[in-house]
């Protein structure tokens, strides 16, 4: 990536040049480029925000700045658009490059984040001039490039092919779409090491912790239901109904709003357990920070009888609603 050409492209968009202050949001592992950033904006009263953020869905909606500038992920299309923000993608090339001679499926869906998703086009053609069938589609409303999977999203994954490849760095992507999409063989390709990892092992960890979380949520009393107030992680028409399902199977529960879900923030609340209605990363990648358990609206019905637990329900997010109403979110 040359990120220098990247910081002057955004020079010359219109709403960079109409700002005179410019509030910035950068992943955890560009926040050492700060540096370039203030060398090259040097022309604008300059805001980097440290809070840790999680994508597209996680805007700032109150800060005191002209233009926000989130470094790193594409739009979320179904939120609308935002006239004072600039998704800045940060697209990557691969150290290593897919091996046909690796991939153990006559035919597959091709799939990534977005870091890596212009580089799927090119892997299809390859792939395919090896004779392997390749489905590269395109997601639901939620969903931006053909292939692109989200922490909160696998629709692109979906479809007939009963095989799945991901490239990408990391293991939530992947173990989301073999949780979510149970019948399918998914494999994960890491273009920064070259390692190739069957997603069923991990699968089969991640779901005997889900299930233990469950047992302990079909004993527990007490439930504290959370409520995201991030504009694309709020699902309080979704907190509702777990409030009646919990009501009416004699439990007490309440609900807790939070930007920044972590156990220290929900320590002095009195649940026994905690469903999150937030991204669902917090209950997958996030679980063993927390001291009491944390589980899906999904899980949920498991532990309450509602839902057969022989096969697991992955939570996704598609679409999301304003904190005190049952309407979608419409933006300009």
């Amino acid at each position: 990536m040359d990120f220098p050409a990247v910081l002057r492209k955004i020079k010359d968009y219109t709403k960079y040049k109409n700002a005179r202050s410019v509030a910035v949001q950068l992943p955890e592992g560009m926040k050492r480029r700060i540096s370039d950033i203030t060398g090259e904006f040097n022309d604008k009263e300059l805001i980097f925000i440290g809070d840790p953020f999680w994508g597209a869905c996680d805007i700032p909606q109150n800060g005191n700045w002209d233009l926000l500038i989130q470094f790193g992920h594409s739009p979320i299309p179904n939120l609308g658009s935002f006239k004072n923000v600039i998704f800045e993608e940060i697209q990557e090339e691969m150290d290593f490059d897919v091996s046909f001679e690796k991939i153990p499926f006559n035919s597959l869906i091709l799939t990534s984040n977005v870091t890596y998703s212009s580089q799927l086009p090119r892997i299809k053609e390859k792939l395919e001039g090896s004779g392997i069938k390749v489905e590269l589609k395109k997601g639901d409303s939620r969903v931006f490039y053909p292939g692109q999977i989200l922490g909160c999203n696998i629709s692109t994954a979906r479809g007939l092919e009963e095989n799945v490849l991901f490239v990408g760095e990391g293991m939530f992507h992947p173990l989301g779409i073999a949780l979510g999409l149970p019948d399918k063989r998914v494999l994960a390709f890491n273009p920064r090491t070259g390692e190739y990892i069957d997603m069923d092992k991990e699968k089969r960890k991640f779901l005997g912790q889900r299930y233990a979380a469950i047992d302990m949520a079909s004993r527990a009393k007490k439930f504290g239901i959370i409520v995201s107030t991030k504009i694309g992680q709020t699902r309080y028409s979704l907190a509702r109904v777990a409030f009646d399902l919990l009501q009416k199977a004699g439990k007490t529960p309440f609900m807790i709003t939070l930007d920044l879900v972590r156990d220290e923030e929900l320590l002095n609340f009195p649940a026994d357990v905690y469903v999150n209605t937030a991204c669902p990363r917090v209950t997958i990648e996030d679980y063993g920070t927390f001291s009491r358990p944390v589980i899906t609206f999904y899980e949920l019905q498991m532990a309450l009888g509602l839902k057969d637990k022989s096969r697991y329900i992955f939570d996704e997010i598609v679409m999301t609603d304003e904190i005190g109403s049952t309407s979608f979110r419409k933006r300009d």
